[in-house]
């Protein structure tokens, strides 16, 4: 179960969806890093999606961030900084791009990891997709949805493998000839893929070596292996569902990612809008939002808690509930 962090004690301190505000971060690190120092908390994670701000490009922190996590995590440890893979944080590590309306995120990161871009991905590569406590508290950054939510979906989400993923897209495009694979399998000429890796990758020429990462991202995309991965990380959760179909959702997710050692009842998750930083959405999943996703962003909230206490519903961790320090 390489994706999967288990938290066996301590206090977390659980941040999420800060997309590239600096001012929270900070506010959050240094709260975090205060409360280490008394003895009042262990471990700071954060739930995915740190990169990829929704403003101007200049007012953008998303690079100092993840800079800033991996030196934290290099001096204090995994055990005690831990991020979780969010779905911004994922397309970076295949060259697929990620846009919402006119913004568009992929290129805008790639355009300044410059000389960090290797140790970043390497990063991103290495975050698990979610963390369970033996309090039965599940922390990831979407949440449930039907397809993975049984065991063998659990069981192909949690085995998953980048590095096997991008080797199989490899494979098949050393088995072609890429400049026609771009015709057929892209649907563009030469000239318009070059134009799209420069924009979407920020590659100078095509002797970059990541030149083709559009083109692997798309066969990767293509995998089945590919698709449950997709659907853990960007699914809407209830949306368009009934409450009481939602909530045999969350009860069946629960159960498939959870174990006999440790059994799940509550799951912890960011990835939507709430108002005042956070919401019970079914007896067993609570929403946080620490700004982006919060209104007002002021009202975003972090979570600390003793991971080896029994929650049995989301609302036992509504105390547990703080406004940004």
């Amino acid at each position: 179960m390489s994706n999967m962090a288990d938290i066996s004690g301590g206090i977390a301190y659980v941040v999420t969806d800060l997309h590239g505000e600096a001012l929270p971060y900070i506010r959050y690190r240094d709260h975090f890093l205060s409360l280490r120092q008394r003895g009042q908390a262990d471990i700071l994670i954060f739930l995915g999606d740190v990169i990829h701000g929704y403003g101007r490009p200049e007012e953008d922190s998303s690079l100092d961030m993840i800079l800033d996590i991996m030196r934290l995590q290099s001096e204090l440890g995994p055990q005690t900084i831990m991020m979780l893979l969010g779905n911004h944080e994922f397309p970076h590590i295949y060259g697929v791009t990620l846009s919402k309306g006119a913004m568009e995120f992929t290129s805008r990161f790639e355009s300044i990891l410059g000389d960090h871009r290797a140790a970043v991905i390497e990063f991103f590569k290495s975050l698990p997709f979610c963390a369970r406590t033996p309090g039965g508290t599940l922390l990831t950054h979407a949440g449930p949805a039907g397809t993975v939510s049984t065991a063998q979906a659990a069981r192909q989400i949690l085995d998953f493998s980048h590095d096997a993923l991008l080797a199989e897209a490899d494979r098949l495009m050393n088995r072609q000839d890429v400049m026609e694979l771009i015709q057929s399998f892209m649907q563009m000429t030469v000239e318009e893929y070059d134009r799209a890796a420069r924009h979407h990758l920020a590659v100078p020429s095509s002797d970059d070596p990541r030149y083709l990462d559009l083109l692997r991202g798309l066969i990767a995309s293509n995998l089945h292996e590919w698709q449950p991965v997709w659907d853990y990380l960007f699914n809407q959760c209830e949306a368009g569902l009934s409450m009481s179909f939602y909530r045999q959702v969350v009860e069946r997710y629960l159960s498939a990612y959870g174990s006999v050692d440790w059994p799940l009842r509550v799951i912890v998750t960011g990835h939507m809008a709430v108002r005042n930083g956070f919401e019970a959405i079914t007896d067993s999943q609570l929403r946080l939002a620490s700004w982006s996703h919060s209104t007002p962003k002021e009202a975003g909230r972090y979570l600390l808690f003793d991971v080896t206490q029994p929650v049995d519903s989301a609302r036992d961790l509504v105390p547990c509930l703080f406004p940004m320090p």
